[in-house]
């Protein structure tokens, strides 16, 4: 019996040559692809952008927009109460008699209709139409008021996400830094020129970092769900935005309060009162002022002796009536029509009061933010300098604990120093654009007037 050995299988220097060229195709060239693919799926979004694409898909602002059109369609169609009301009905009728019979000539069918026309001039009819516009007018400034609203809360949580996103990098910088720290350290420790202690705190600095890191990248994640959320967009959608906090504004900021433009709640709290007035009005004149009715009816019924071709129409009934109305209970000061005239009247007192009251609180809520601006103002030179020399000190406590003339408790308190420098410089530039925010809403300027809007 005969045993055949298999050659060992070798591969050629042609075929070693493909499988290299494939090799460095999936490790280099197809994950450049994919992430340029990936790239190009990350929508980029501005501040402006932003709102626009909120004011169109948020399922609120909808609702509003339909209501609003609801009061718009009641407002173009108010005059229809000037209108006559008109009635049509066609009938047959057969006459019955639970006493005697019927006479031939009667036991038949009669046809017939009946129509009518009637219509009420009255003052309150006018003061109905009124309400009716005053109505959507009021409408309409709090569908406004509802999308200043959604354009403020998208402004802000842009700044907010924002301050977010520059606090994860400042996170994944500081552990970055503790992590360098601890290598230099263990690296000296190695040597003898740190202490075993040393090196154990800076490996504690930098397992401290890490959770600070993770719960940065956390808030940031759930900040931006909760922005698709508010701009009505799917939640799977890869957006990044394109922003900063640095604000640039206008020079003179403490003469803002003098220009103050007319305030969308004193309108909307103005238009409240006009509505109030009409339903007063018409209250009023509905039980006070006589009304005119003007009424036509008429019943023409078809006469016949049995024969449909031998018949006439003739008007069994009709009037045409005019009468004049009064009710009388209005006069009365205990009626339920005087009751509902003081309710109004007392509404339109405190509203009228509430007016006075957000003019006022509005006036100081300007000049409130307007200090807060120039406060922040006054302090961001200074914390920006404060963020240069603790960069400066950082660096050279660090070139000193590399060639041992520093110990580990100083490099990492300047490192600790910068880090808190650099978080409180954003926690201004956060406080300075929503300040500025606030002052352009008070104020019923465009958004973006006094600051940069978020553009970089």
């Amino acid at each position: 019996m005969a045993f055949f050995r298999r050659r060992p299988y070798s591969l050629s220097m042609k075929m070693k040559i493909t499988l290299f060229a494939i090799l460095v195709l999936s490790a280099v060239i197809l994950p450049a692809f994919a992430q340029e693919a990936q790239t190009e799926a990350v929508k980029v979004i501005t501040i402006d952008e932003a709102v626009r694409i909120a004011l169109d898909n948020n399922l609120s602002l909808r609702r509003s927009a339909i209501n609003l059109g609801t009061a718009r369609r009641a407002a173009d169609r108010s005059w229809n109460g000037l209108l006559p009301s008109l009635n049509a009905s066609a009938m047959v009728s057969h006459p019955t008699s639970i006493t005697d019979s019927i006479p031939p000539g009667r036991d038949m069918w009669t046809p017939g209709f009946h129509m009518s026309a009637g219509i009420t001039l009255s003052t309150a009819t006018i003061e109905n139409i009124r309400r009716a516009r005053a109505d959507y007018e009021a409408g309409l400034l709090s569908y406004e008021a509802a999308r200043e609203q959604l354009e403020v809360q998208v402004r802000r949580l842009f700044y907010q996400i924002l301050l977010l996103d520059a606090s994860r990098e400042l996170a994944a910088q500081s552990f970055e830094s503790a992590r360098s720290r601890y290598e230099q350290t263990a690296a000296l420790a190695r040597v003898g020129q740190a202490s075993r202690l040393d090196e154990l705190s800076a490996r504690v600095d930098m397992e401290n970092q890490r959770p600070v890191m993770m719960n940065a990248e956390i808030s940031y994640v759930n900040a931006l769900d909760s922005f698709r959320t508010v701009l009505g967009i799917p939640a799977e959608t890869s957006i990044r935005l394109d922003g900063t906090l640095a604000s640039g504004i206008i020079d003179d900021v403490s003469s803002l309060a003098a220009n103050m433009g007319a305030s969308l709640e004193v309108s909307m709290l103005l238009a409240s009162i006009r509505s109030m007035e009409a339903q007063r009005n018409t209250i009023r004149n509905s039980a006070h002022v006589p009304s005119l009715r003007l009424s036509w009816d008429s019943t023409p019924l078809y006469i016949h002796d049995g024969s449909w071709n031998n018949g006439n129409w003739i008007d069994g009934s009709g009037s045409f009536t005019v009468s004049l109305g009064l009710s009388l209970d209005g006069f009365f000061p205990w009626s339920n029509t005087r009751t509902q005239i003081a309710a109004i009247n007392d509404n339109i007192r405190a509203t009228e009061i509430q007016v006075a009251e957000t003019l006022r609180n509005r006036e100081n809520r300007v000049n409130q933010n307007v200090r807060t601006v120039v406060s922040i103002l006054e302090s961001l030179e200074a914390i920006e300098l404060n963020v240069e020399l603790a960069q400066s000190t950082y660096e050279m406590i660090a070139d000193a604990f590399r060639t041992g003339a520093a110990d580990y408790q100083r490099l990492r308190s300047a490192g600790d120093g910068l880090a808190q420098a650099r978080h409180r410089l954003l926690q201004e530039q956060f406080n300075l654009a929503i300040a500025l925010l606030d002052i352009e809403r008070e104020l019923n300027i465009p958004f973006g007037t006094l600051s940069s809007g978020g553009e970089k």
